[in-house]
């Protein structure tokens, strides 16, 4: 996995994969993306965790990313969500 969003309104969460694969789950709980990015393995927490337990369809490659209200759009909004995720949680390892 190399990137995630999540939209807090819908519950909808966006991961983009090595192989430039991009999925969507519904109605995943803010905690589940919480832990993706606090856990080390993310790749096998998206197995245990996400993979079969919630509705997931394929994102064609032409969809724009997931943004939340205020961001600006494209992977610099993903960026600074993923900054703001590790700097209200913690870096691992710190």
């Amino acid at each position: 996995m190399i990137s995630a969003g999540y939209d807090e309104q819908t519950g909808e969460l966006e991961l983009e994969f090595r192989s430039g694969h991009v999925y969507r789950y519904e109605n995943v709980p803010q905690s589940v993306y919480d832990w993706l990015l606090r856990v080390e393995n993310k790749g096998g927490f998206v197995r245990r965790m996400v993979h079969g337990h919630y509705v997931e369809r394929a994102v064609p490659r032409s969809s724009p990313p997931l943004e939340g209200p205020g961001e600006t759009p494209g992977a610099d909004a993903l960026e600074e969500a993923l900054r703001a995720s590790l700097d209200r949680y913690g870096k691992p390892g710190s």
